[in-house]
C-alpha cells in the first residue's frame, strides 16, 4: 500500500507523462488525414486507371468472322472450365487431406477414450473394494488429529482425481462425436466436389470436341498462301492495334519499393515456361518467307504453369484473334511482356504479379493443333529478341 507522501508526488509525474504523451501524438494526429488523404487519393486514381483500361479494353471490338467468333467462344469456354477443373481438384486434395487429419483425429481419441474408461473402472473398484463406510470409520477410530486431516486431505484429492476423470472422459466423448460429425460433413462435400467436376469434365469435352471441328473448318478456309498470308497479317495488325491501345492508356498502378527496374534486369530473367524452343526470334512463320515471328515459339505440356519473368501489371488477359487466350503484363518504362495460345488465365486485368508467379498455363488456343506458348517482349511498340533479355536455361 503506498503512502499518502507516495501518492502526492506520483500524481503530478503522472501529470507530467500525460502531457507529454499527448505532445507527442498531436503532431501524429495532425499529420494523419493528411497522409491518409494523400495515400487515399493515390489508391482512387490507380483504381480509375484500371477501371478506364477495362471500359477501353471492352470497346476494343475485334474485326472476326462468324467462325472465328465461335473458335473464340469456345476456347474461352474451355479455358474457363479446365480453371475450374483445376480449383475443384485442389479442393478435392485439400478435402481429402482434412479427412486423414479428421480420421486420425478420431483414432487418438478413441484410443484416449479407452484410456479413460479404464482408469474410471480402476477407481470404482478401488473404492468397492474399501467400501462406503470407510470414510466414516476413518473419522471415528483417528486419535491423531494430523493424521487424521492428513487422511481428510488424501481422500479428497482422491475424489477430486475421480471428479477430473470423468470431466476428461465426458470432454473426450464431445470431441469425438464432433470430429466424427465433422467426417460425415467433409465426405458430403467431397461427393458434392467429385460431382462438380465430373460435371465439368463432361463440359470440357464437349467444348473440346467443338473447338477440333471449328479448327477444321478455319484451317479448311485457309487452305491456299495467299489466304493464309492474309490471316496472318489479320492477326499482326489486331496484335499492333491493341498494343498501341494499350500503351495510350495511362495505367499508374504504384510499383512496389524495391523492384528492380525491368531494363536493369536484362539477361537475369527466366524464360516464362521450360520447354523446346521451336521458333526463334525473327525465325520464318510458315511457308511464307515475308512472315517472320516477332517472340518465341515454346513447346511444353497442356497445362505447365506460365511464369512471369518481371513483377508487373495485368493490362490485357482475353482472347485475341492469332493469340488465342493472351496476357499481356506492363513492367513500366514502356515494357511489355506477351503470353499467348494459354490453355488457362489465372489473373484478371489490373493485378500486380511477383517474378516467377503463375499468370496462366500452356495451351493451345488461338488455333494452334499442339500447345505451345508465344512469349514477346515489346519496348514502346518495338518487338524485342526475348533471348537477349532471358537466360535460354536455368
Amino acid at each position: 500500500m503506498p503512502s499518502a507522501q507516495q501518492g502526492r508526488w506520483r500524481r503530478p509525474l503522472m501529470a507530467m507523462l500525460l502531457a507529454a504523451i499527448c505532445g507527442w501524438v498531436a503532431p501524429l494526429a495532425a499529420d494523419q488525414p493528411s497522409d491518409s488523404r494523400a495515400a487515399r487519393a493515390e489508391l482512387e486514381k490507380a483504381q480509375a486507371d484500371i477501371e478506364r483500361l477495362k471500359v477501353m479494353l471492352q470497346g476494343l471490338r475485334q474485326e472476326v468472322s462468324g467462325m472465328e467468333a465461335e473458335l473464340k467462344e469456345s476456347e474461352t469456354d474451355i479455358g474457363r472450365l479446365q480453371r475450374e477443373r483445376r480449383e475443384l481438384e485442389q479442393q478435392i486434395r485439400d478435402g481429402e487431406s482434412r479427412l486423414i487429419d479428421l480420421r486420425e483425429q478420431t483414432r487418438t481419441l478413441q484410443a484416449s477414450l479407452k484410456a479413460q474408461q479404464q482408469q474410471i473402472a480402476r477407481q470404482v473398484r478401488a473404492a468397492y473394494m474399501a467400501g462406503q463406510q470407510s470414510y466414516l470409520k476413518l473419522l471415528l477410530n483417528q486419535d491423531d488429529p494430523g493424521r487424521m486431516a492428513r487422511m481428510l486431505r488424501y481422500y479428497d484429492y482422491v475424489g477430486q482425481a475421480r471428479v477430473g476423470e470423468i470431466t476428461r472422459f465426458n470432454d473426450t466423448i464431445a470431441e469425438l462425436q464432433q470430429a466424427s460429425a465433422q467426417i460425415v460433413t467433409q465426405q458430403t462435400s467431397l461427393q458434392q466436389q467429385r460431382e462438380g467436376l465430373a460435371e465439368r469434365t463432361a463440359a470440357l469435352e464437349t467444348q473440346q470436341r467443338k473447338r477440333s471441328q471449328l479448327l477444321a473448318s478455319l484451317q479448311g478456309q485457309q487452305r491456299s498462301q495467299a489466304e493464309q498470308l492474309r490471316a496472318r497479317e489479320a492477326e499482326r495488325a489486331e496484335l499492333t492495334r491493341l498494343i498501341k491501345r494499350l500503351e495510350e492508356a495511362v495505367v499508374s498502378i504504384p510499383v512496389p519499393a524495391g523492384n528492380l527496374p525491368f531494363a536493369q534486369a536484362r539477361g537475369k530473367m527466366p524464360l516464362p515456361v521450360r520447354g523446346q524452343v521451336a521458333a526463334r526470334f525473327g525465325s520464318q512463320r510458315g511457308a511464307d518467307s515475308r512472315l517472320k515471328w516477332d517472340g518465341l515459339v515454346i513447346n511444353a505440356p497442356s497445362g505447365t504453369p506460365v511464369n512471369a519473368i518481371h513483377g508487373g501489371r495485368v493490362v490485357f488477359a482475353d482472347w485475341l484473334r492469332g493469340s488465342g487466350l493472351l496476357l499481356i503484363l506492363d513492367h513500366g518504362g514502356g515494357y511489355l511482356t506477351l503470353y499467348g495460345h494459354n490453355q488457362t488465365l489465372l489473373k484478371e486485368v489490373g493485378a500486380w504479379v511477383q517474378p516467377g508467379e503463375p499468370i496462366a498455363t500452356v495451351g493451345s488456343s488461338g488455333g494452334l493443333s499442339e500447345p505451345s506458348l508465344y512469349f514477346a517482349i515489346r519496348h514502346r511498340g518495338q518487338a524485342l529478341d526475348p533471348l537477349g533479355w532471358c537466360m535460354l536455361s536455368g
